[in-house]
């Protein structure tokens, strides 16, 4: 699931690049406190739905980057089928990164960020895939705090 990222200039990353610029980032400055988030977003077209994986750094207090996939099902997907495939992507990034990375003890705060939010058409899957993604002990954020899947993802359409 790592491999194909990309910079945000689009220059393509092998899985161990990626794993050697999140953790330059991250050792690059030990005065700042880190958070990695992952989130998907999607876009349904006629006759395909495109979705973007981001992986968001913050170096809290002074910005961040960002790392970018995208996939594609060749068959137009109904609301609650997209946002299950957002979820299932997320999920699955996520395991294997902090899996590469918790082999680098690097130190930072870990989430997993839903386009979901209480209040539209999303809402009623949403608690059903928050306790997914909860059982596999995430930290889970929604929107309006979901900002890697609902806003930097969102941009790369």
């Amino acid at each position: 699931m790592l491999e194909g990222f990309r910079l945000a200039n689009g220059l393509y990353l092998h899985k161990e690049e990626l794993l050697k610029e999140i953790e330059s980032f991250i050792l690059a400055d030990d005065d700042f406190y880190y958070k990695v988030m992952v989130g998907t977003d999607s876009e349904n077209y006629e006759k395909k739905v495109e979705f973007i994986s981001v992986i968001a750094l913050h170096r809290i207090g002074r910005g961040g980057r960002f790392f970018w996939k995208k996939n594609i099902i060749n068959k137009p997907l109904a609301l609650y089928d997209r946002l299950w495939q957002e979820a299932i992507l997320s999920l699955n990034i996520s395991k294997e990164l902090l899996y590469e990375l918790n082999k680098k003890n690097l130190l930072f705060e870990f989430e997993l960020h839903l386009d979901l939010g209480t209040n539209g058409k999303s809402n009623s899957t949403v608690r059903e895939i928050i306790n997914l993604i909860k059982s596999y002990g995430f930290e889970v954020k929604t929107k309006p705090f979901s900002y890697a899947a609902s806003k930097v993802a969102d941009k790369l359409f």
